[in-house]
């Protein structure tokens, strides 16, 4: 049966096969074998699936069994060799050979072939986002068997394509569905499903930009911070499965791109597409038409349905039911209606023949009191694929219990799904039923529904983001079809975003499409989360871009100001400073200029201050940075916001530090790791512990600081926190540099940037690779140093970050002198200093000056070597650093 192409967030234990059915046909000698055998012994049917798994475990030892089998043959045959070699015949020695080559054969068979399809890493589990298989599923065996028999590629660049194309209402989707589940353990690297939605909601369908990042997020590959290309994702999609035994279906295509995007360029993967026509350009390896089903398949399966629910038709009705009605979905819609009203159809009220199936799904419709046929027809302009109660109040303008009471009659009359406890879908063919044809984007009739709907949504997005502590909250949005506010807790809020994201993601579009004035609200309400938790920068950079644009057109400056906060935030995440501090700043001076009443709440004012310090920092103009923090850190503190608060003083204690202020960052970082203790946050808290053990590490307390990363690193693990843990690795690895340990400090650094890389981090890979390349200096390998040097100074560049170019240039200075290219290296160390004098950090400019110092000194200029080592000795003196006793000890050489 097909289901249509709704998605769904329930998973199949992987290899399980679809309910109702058992497990796939018997394939291979161990398979025939044992279905030979129970034949002959006349096993009951219901007793063969242990037959089954006899055999399958016989076939996945196939080799162990070979080895066996093969070594009592091998020992004997040499035992024969070499007795006739030697012309004495011994029985002692033929035995022992024997024995010997028999034990070796079982040890043998003990260990893993390198090439077997069971080794570990083949048997590794990995996604599965298929949706459940119907529970009866029949009349599709000879299709079934043709994508079952399908044999994998063994070379070449591309996977196993199987298209599979019919009608609207064929069973195309059920199918796939029930084919992937059951060749699920070929595939073990993951089994991933995605709806292009092109027939079920033509406008709001997916192009091969949302299919893409759908499926780099279920594969957990980072998404691209930047605003990508096709292109560019494209390529991350290959890296992320090239090589790898993945299964992909891809339903309701109807367009050879969005194949050819998608398809990996690797042999060892399968791929089913669900079509309606097929496609120019898709070399099909296999092409399974799927049509009406025989009137026996339709009898088989209207009678399983009913059965299911011990409903009893006279077997003459269902003849003639099934001589007139062989659609899947139509056979399906027919159950439905007589298990529900409880009495067998009339089949000769209405028209005669009729195959395409469509009569009864319209006589239901008709016949739906006058409340139900406008919670459908105006559900049906929801662009997501689950509908609500709430959803269908809002856009019928019905009361929450009406349209609760209208969804549940909707499904018994079978004209919905239910993919979930707590939701509704449309299958594609209901859906243009329930369209009528005169509704258009924004007529007088649609507009207000949708706009209702938009309301809704905002409202539901901003009570989550209330309780997921969100940086920024709306305040005054309310819709009638939210209800009443339930409190949550962090976690159930999350895990209520995460089961409606892609309901809200269609909506925030729609609004967009629909230059919907108030489209913002939805935008900034999803821009957090989406960068948080889903890692999605670049969409939700596009939407408030959009969203953005509207607002300025339609006059409204409170929604250019939270779409430019938001913006600003987005570009930080992504290393592009300029633009992002560009951002902020028009943010606060639009919220400034909005009239009393429409000014931000103060807490939304303090997260623009904390995130404008931010990205000063980062940009090193630590003096405009330090007061902007402290001004975020008081208005947190006016709003009682403690977490706020932290966050805040955590800012200050960053931008103290890099001015060489350790005692007042060390105590900024120990207030805001108090806070953080006190609410349990044990992610920030980690964060605090890497800020205070690199205030020990630049102190001259290494081992403080190597407990604090420690720490922080076994915090990290436990929040399975991927970016925390590289960034704990790579603090650890500095310090075990410092102590001498280059090979834990090498490995440690790597993973880091490896870690970073993945997550696409640049600003952290960069520093990465200004550490690798002072690891590499210390260890003498100054060709190694200077490309990772070169690479980190090229990204500093790139992002706008002054600070870590003069921290690059400082390194190749070092790398020029280890090579005895002195007046290079002078020449970094100057630019280094000047960079770091302009920016306002003491701590950078006295590790120049020490540098200069030392080079002078090195070249005989004893003169210049003592002015530059006495600046750099009280530099580091007034910082309280361990370095002013090397600067003293310089100045003693001169």
């Amino acid at each position: 049966m097909d289901h249509g192409p709704v998605r769904t967030g329930i998973r199949r234990p992987r290899g399980s096969p679809p309910e109702g059915r058992g497990g796939p046909p018997a394939q291979g000698w161990a398979e025939e074998w044992v279905t030979a055998a129970a034949g002959m012994l006349r096993v009951p049917s219901d007793s063969r699936s242990k037959w089954g798994s006899m055999a399958s475990i016989l076939t996945g030892r196939r080799r162990e069994a070979l080895i066996l089998a093969s070594g009592p043959v091998l020992a004997a045959a040499v035992g024969v060799v070499t007795n006739l070699i030697t012309s004495k015949w011994s029985w002692g020695l033929f035995a022992a050979l024997l024995v010997v080559i028999a034990l070796a054969a079982v040890a043998a068979a003990l260990v893993p072939g390198s090439n077997d399809d069971e080794s570990d890493s083949a048997r590794s589990t990995g996604p599965c986002t298929l949706p459940p298989g119907a529970a009866v599923f029949a009349g599709r065996d000879r299709e079934l068997r043709q994508l079952l028999g399908a044999q994998p590629r063994t070379s070449g660049s591309r996977p196993l394509v199987c298209i599979i194309t019919g009608r609207s209402g064929s069973g195309k989707t059920e199918l796939a569905v029930q084919a992937a589940h059951l060749l699920a353990e070929r595939y073990p690297a993951g089994q991933l499903f995605v709806s292009y939605r092109r027939h079920a909601a033509p406008d709001e369908g997916l192009d091969p930009q949302d299919v893409l990042a759908t499926l780099l997020l279920a594969v957990d590959a980072p998404q691209i911070p930047t605003r990508p290309g096709l292109t560019a994702m494209s390529s991350q999609w290959q890296s992320a499965v090239r090589h790898k035994p993945f299964l992909i279906v891809l339903d309701d295509v109807d367009h050879t791109s969005q194949v050819l995007e998608v398809l990996p360029s690797s042999p060892r993967g399968l791929v089913l597409v669900t079509s309606r026509k097929m496609l120019p350009g898709i070399e099909a390896d296999v092409h399974v038409p799927v049509d009406t089903l025989t009137e026996e398949g339709a009898r088989t399966v209207l009678n399983a349905l009913l059965e299911q629910h011990q409903c009893t038709v006279g077997d003459t009705v269902i003849d003639v039911l099934t001589a007139m009605y062989r659609l899947p979905l139509t056979v399906r819609r027919i159950a439905d209606r007589i298990i529900t009203e409880q009495r067998p159809l009339d089949p000769y009220n209405g028209p005669g023949h009729n195959t395409l199936g469509l009569e009864p799904m319209l006589a239901t419709i008709q016949a739906l009191p006058p409340t139900a046929r406008l919670v459908l027809h105006r559900t049906a302009l929801h662009p997501g694929a689950h509908v609500t109660a709430a959803i269908a109040s809002a856009l019928a303008d019905v009361s929450h219990e009406e349209a609760g009471h209208a969804l549940d009659l909707l499904h018994r009359r079978g004209l919905l799904m239910s993919p979930d406890p707590h939701c509704y879908g449309f299958h594609d063919q209901v859906l243009l039923l329930a369209q009528p044809e005169d509704t258009v984007q924004n007529d007088e009739t649609s507009a207000p529904a949708r706009e209702r709907l938009f309301q809704l949504m905002a409202c539901l997005l901003n009570r989550a983001n209330k309780y997921i502590s969100a940086p920024i909250v709306l305040s005054g949005l309310d819709s009638a079809s939210a209800g009443p506010d339930v409190r949550m807790s962090e976690t159930e809020a999350l895990e209520w975003l995460h089961h409606h994201f892609d309901d809200l993601q269609s909506v925030a579009r729609l609004a967009v499409e629909c230059d919907w004035s108030k489209s913002w609200q939805l935008t900034t309400g999803l821009a957090y989360f989406m960068r948080i938790e889903r890692h999605n920068l670049a969409q939700a950079e596009q939407l408030n871009t959009d969203a953005r644009k509207i607002a300025e057109q339609s006059g409204d400056l409170a929604g250019v100001a939270y779409c430019r906060a938001h913006l600003g935030t987005l570009h930080r995440a992504s290393g592009r400073y300029r633009s992002a501090e560009e951002h902020s700043r028009t943010a606060m001076r639009l919220f400034a200029e909005l009239p009393p009443s429409e000014r931000p709440e103060p807490r939304n004012e303090a997260y623009c201050a904390s995130e404008l310090s931010t990205i000063l920092y980062h940009l090193s103009k630590y003096v405009p940075a330090e007061d902007t923090a402290e001004r975020a850190v008081d208005l947190y503190r006016d709003v009682a916001d403690r977490r706020g608060e932290a966050n805040g003083l955590g800012v200050l204690g960053l931008i103290r530090r890099a001015t060489g202020k350790y005692q007042e960052a060390r105590e900024a970082f120990t207030e805001a790791y108090s806070i953080f203790a006190s609410m349990e946050n044990l992610r920030n808290q980690a964060w605090m512990l890497i800020e205070l053990g690199t205030v020990d590490r630049l102190t001259g307390d290494l081992q403080g600081a190597l407990t604090r990363f420690s720490e922080a690193l076994d915090i990290y693990t436990d929040t399975t926190d991927r970016g925390g843990c590289a960034w704990a690795r790579r603090e650890l690895g500095i310090v075990h540099r410092i102590l001498g340990n280059h090979t834990r400090a090498l490995r440690l650094l790597e993973a880091a940037r490896r870690e970073f890389t993945d997550l696409c981090r640049p600003r952290d890979v960069a520093d990465a690779e200004v550490e690798l390349g002072t690891l590499h200096r210390s260890m003498g390998d100054v060709d190694a140093a200077r490309g990772h040097v070169m690479d980190a100074r090229d990204a500093y560049d790139d992002m706008g970050n002054r600070r870590g170019k003069a921290w690059a240039e400082l390194e190749l200075g070092a790398l020029d002198v280890a090579q005895g290219q002195y007046t290079s290296a002078a020449g970094s160390f100057q630019l280094a200093q000047r960079i770091y004098q302009d920016i306002g950090d003491r701590s950078g400019a006295a590790r120049a000056l020490l540098e200069l110092g030392g080079l002078a000194l090195a070249r005989g200029d004893r003169a210049r070597a003592r002015h530059y080592l006495a600046e750099a000795h009280s530099l580091y003196t007034a910082l309280d650093a361990p370095q002013a006793a090397e600067a003293q000890d310089l100045l003693d050489r001169t």
